[in-house]
């Protein structure tokens, strides 16, 4: 059975794709997918047509993420460039697949999957999640938490399209519980 997995940041998806990696399923994460795409030429191309007066040397990497926190528009552009490349491969892989899981950040663009597979959206509360977030990262990044929770804006539609819904809050053995009770057994 295949699977996506969505929810806000630091909600536990990884953990979620790292069980599952041990027990033998494929994982695919999107930040994965976009990062392969920085080698694709067609990609580098678009964004340099589309961001012009920006310099995207030494790091197209690091200028894309400042020019996607700076706008909703400039946004906007980025993920028209990326996303149909991320759901080509995404279609790609479930078709060819199977014993796999996808991670997918809860976005509008991203539904279709969400809703026209079987999903999994694993939730936590902003207070758990900040601290995850500060624990990886350290508090000096805290600005790129906050300015993720406001790009996940989708959340609560993405989740009503889920099939399984797990509250990964406090408790570490939570999602282990949910891969052995509702994916193993599917």
């Amino acid at each position: 059975m295949n699977y996506i997995v969505t929810g806000p940041i630091c909600s536990g998806k990884s953990t979620l794709l790292k069980i599952a990696e041990e027990f033998g399923f494929k994982t695919i994460r999107s930040d994965d997918l976009v990062s392969d795409l920085y080698d694709d030429k067609d990609v580098i191309s678009k964004l340099i047509r589309v961001f012009d007066e920006h310099k995207f040397e030494p790091s197209p990497k690091e200028t894309i993420k400042y020019l996607f926190f700076e706008s909703y528009s400039n946004r906007k552009e980025i993920e028209n460039i990326f996303h149909p490349k991320v759901h080509e491969i995404i279609k790609r892989e479930l078709l060819s697949n199977n014993n796999m899981l996808i991670e997918l950040p809860p976005l509008k663009s991203n539904a279709s999957f969400i809703k026209n597979n079987k999903s999994i959206f694993i939730d936590s509360d902003n207070k758990t999640r900040c601290e995850r977030f500060i624990e990886r990262n350290g508090l000096d990044s805290i600005d790129i938490f906050h300015k993720m929770n406001e790009y996940q804006t989708d959340c609560l539609l993405i989740k009503s399209y889920c099939d399984i819904i797990i509250n990964n809050n406090k408790n570490k053995n939570i999602i282990t519980d949910y891969f052995y009770k509702e994916i193993i057994k599917s």
